[in-house]
């Protein structure tokens, strides 16, 4: 009798703990995120997706213009953020005084961390000169203005996607609302801020395909495979319609006459470092944890 009521009991708490396990699988999978980490995640996502944009460009103009100065400056700010700022961050975020590195030796560390802080250097002087360079047609005081501007029409687009996304399984007066709010902006973008026709349409095309196979994937998955699915299917979207536009406008340029045209090479890179941010944006985001 003992031993058979040991047993049941050893029987009720596996059950319980399953139940819990199960409680608390139900729980992760509910599709309730917080308003905040919805915006902070499509707003890191949108960011990502201008960055390399900006970094190309600014890099562009800082090659054009570097000297001996701009060398001497990323050299010393970065030997500070280095030196001082990225272990002091460090400790702070680890919360103890000593950090264990994986770098073996003190020289493999400083190498690593005194050439990541000159890049950081120069991607902020890339970004800085072409903000004082945005565009020729515009007073100095107003290339902020232009440069911003520039952000919130390529961010646009990837952070409604997002939102629609990441609120796909839920209720449908809100997730309507949001997948209609993103495909009126993917439709009508380009017609608000008067980009050329060819530049509209092949935007619409992807993007339009990029947010409609996303919410599809997220409305039938949970929020981490959902989003891991989504980065996924973005990558193949667009490197698909890179592929074939790339094609067709090669077709184009050397057997139809000039004024027609899909893309310009310009824009047809510019497009390329668009997606690539975008799918890193995905990639490297930290996913909002669903709750009630």
């Amino acid at each position: 009798m003992d031993l058979q009521s040991r047993e049941a009991e050893h029987a009720v708490s596996q059950d319980g703990e399953r139940s819990g396990q199960s409680v608390e699988v139900s729980l992760f999978h509910t599709p309730y995120l917080g308003v905040i980490n919805v915006f902070f995640f499509s707003a890191w996502v949108a960011v990502c997706s201008v960055a390399p944009e900006f970094i190309w460009q600014g890099l562009l103009s800082i090659v054009r213009h570097f000297d001996s100065i701009t060398a001497a400056s990323a050299l010393l700010v970065g030997s500070i953020v280095a030196f001082f700022v990225e272990p002091l961050t460090e400790r702070l975020r680890a919360m103890r005084l000593h950090v264990t590195h994986r770098h073996r030796t003190p020289a493999h560390a400083t190498l690593a961390a005194f050439g990541f802080a000159v890049l950081a250097v120069c991607m902020h002087e890339a970004i800085t000169s072409f903000v004082a360079t945005a565009s020729a047609d515009h007073r100095a005081e107003d290339s902020l203005f232009y440069a911003l501007s520039e952000v919130f029409q390529w961010a646009w687009i990837p952070f409604v996607t997002t939102v629609a996304w990441l609120y796909a399984g839920r209720s449908r007066w809100i997730s309507w609302p949001a997948l209609l709010l993103a495909a009126l902006s993917v439709l009508a973008i380009g017609f608000v801020w008067q980009w050329a026709i060819q530049d509209t349409f092949t935007t619409i095309i992807p993007c339009a395909s990029i947010l409609v196979a996303g919410y599809v994937a997220m409305h039938r998955s949970s929020i981490q495979p959902g989003l891991s699915r989504c980065t996924r299917l973005t990558a193949w979207i667009a490197m698909i319609w890179l592929a074939v536009a790339g094609l067709l406008q090669l077709g184009l340029s050397l057997f139809a006459h000039r004024s027609g045209y899909i893309y310009s090479w310009m824009e047809y890179a510019i497009d390329f470092r668009f997606y690539v941010g975008w799918v890193i944006g995905l990639m490297v985001a930290p996913r909002p944890v669903p709750h009630h």
